[in-house]
């Protein structure tokens, strides 16, 4: 089955929670949303203080202001909208079932979409075609979102020449009209791995960088970057 979107959502939650809001996501958020028709997969990723450091953002966007530590991408085949409409109907059954009880005061959503694959170039190095980048092996991704950039095609596929950078998938968004998502699959410093690619090949003139962020991949049940983000200081509270 060839990929064919991502769901794609930001997000946050209290400081004295990352261990129980992650597991809960682990455990009872993720395993409904992956038995949804089109729903292939998913990862979720964390900036830790570093990568955050490592970030730019626009001014009021959803990712500024130390927010938008975590990320959920749910990779889709078929319909993006359908797979996206399930997910929205899924939410309600199960807010009725009881199992949507994580206090919402602890948590939130920054920013959500659906986008559409529009291109992909993978590392030639590898022999990655197009079609398999979103299934690359990776320990982070950076994120772009932007508006405007016609000549991001073939930005992404100088970028897979650099060290670290497997692959990059770009995307069109189905709720907000002219914002792509470019999402490129990274191994090692996820933050060093970011500067390279601005150093190397920054964004064309005119286009609007929304956000540009590195990410960290997050194994299921295993959160030793917890008390870094405690420590730091990023927000404690989601409504901070």
């Amino acid at each position: 089955m060839r990929p064919t979107g991502v769901i794609f959502a930001a997000l946050d939650c209290d400081a004295d929670v990352i261990e129980d809001w992650n597991r809960w996501y682990d455990l009872e958020h993720t395993p409904p949303n992956l038995l949804l028709d089109g729903v292939l997969h998913s990862r979720r990723y964390v900036a830790t203080p570093d990568l955050h450091a490592a970030r730019i953002a626009a001014d009021g966007s959803p990712f500024a202001a130390g927010r938008s530590t975590f990320l959920t991408v749910y990779t889709l085949v078929g319909d993006p909208v359908a797979a996206f409409q399930g997910m929205t109907g899924l939410r309600e059954r199960l807010v009725a079932a009881g199992r949507m009880e994580f206090p919402e005061d602890k948590k939130t959503v920054r920013d959500g979409d659906v986008f559409a694959g529009v291109a992909a170039a993978g590392d030639t190095a590898i022999r990655l075609p197009a079609e398999e980048v979103p299934f690359v092996g990776h320990t982070g991704i950076v994120v772009t979102q932007r508006r405007g950039g016609g000549a991001a095609e073939a930005r992404a596929a100088r970028l897979v020449a650099l060290d670290g950078v497997h692959g990059v998938w770009t995307l069109g968004s189905g709720m907000r009209e002219g914002l792509h998502l470019d999402i490129a699959f990274v191994e090692g410093d996820a933050a060093a791995v970011a500067r390279r690619m601005r150093e190397a090949e920054p964004h064309e003139a005119g286009v609007e960088v929304v956000v540009d962020a590195p990410y960290r991949l997050i194994d299921p049940l295993h959160y030793p970057w917890a008390d870094e983000i405690r420590a730091s200081d990023l927000p404690a509270k989601v409504g901070g």
